[in-house]
């Protein structure tokens, strides 16, 4: 199932693969920390016909990924300017700081039927943990500061319905 088009770690076969399982609502999917658009989640979505909003604050990419900072007191704002469907197929968050604090600040109206978001590996699988929040965060691109711990992201799930 594991199959790498265009993201890092194979994961556009397994998105894939989870699509037959659980069939598609939309054919929209969200992913923000994208950087360039080439190496991400969605890419290989957009290609087969979706319609892909593709968000990052970096000041060099191209036009189709629009160029936002996400943080938790604007991601509703954003999905609202770009007019994110509430039955949206596929949420994939990667922005290396607070995405645990924007997954659970977007509103609940907004039901992805899939969530792929980063974590963090080098917190202990028993421990629910995250950074502090601030707005502003960003990964210093060294250390083991960034995100929450799979069982923060698994309680987080779990408190939203999946």
């Amino acid at each position: 199932m594991k199959k790498k088009v265009y993201s890092q770690n194979g994961e556009d076969g397994v998105i894939s693969e989870i699509f037959k399982r659980i069939g598609i609502y939309s054919k929209f999917a969200v992913e923000f920390g994208v950087e360039d658009g080439t190496e991400c989640n969605t890419r290989y979505l957009k290609k087969k016909g979706w319609k892909v909003l593709q968000m990052d604050g970096g000041e060099d990419n191209p036009t189709y990924v629009k160029r936002e900072f996400i943080n938790a007191g604007n991601i509703n704002k954003l999905f609202k300017k770009y007019s994110v469907p509430n039955d949206l197929d596929l949420l994939s968050i990667d922005i290396d700081s607070n995405d645990f604090w924007v997954w659970k600040a977007i509103n609940k109206k907004y039901i992805p039927k899939l969530v792929v978001i980063e974590y963090n590996a080098t917190i202990s699988i028993d421990s629910a943990m995250s950074i502090e929040y601030n707005k502003n965060q960003i990964w210093d691109g060294g250390s083991d500061y960034f995100g929450a711990s799979l069982l923060a992201m698994y309680r987080l799930a779990r408190a939203k319905g999946y």
